[in-house]
């Protein structure tokens, strides 16, 4: 796991940009936040999302 040096929550190095040896990093969404690069998610997909995860914790 790597911290973020901006947001300070741990990242799994899948979200990771510039990972360095001793555990620090700036994460994606950091990343697209401090670059203005970031894509607000469809809210048709949104809504799939949120109906998955409701459908998956019923079981």
């Amino acid at each position: 796991m790597y911290t973020c040096v901006i947001c300070r929550f741990e990242t799994e190095l899948d979200d990771v940009i510039a990972p360095v040896a001793s555990g620090r990093c700036v994460c994606l969404r950091c990343y697209a936040r401090e670059t203005e690069t970031a894509l607000p998610m469809p809210k048709a997909l949104r809504q799939d999302v949120s109906a998955t995860l409701a459908a998956s914790t019923a079981y």
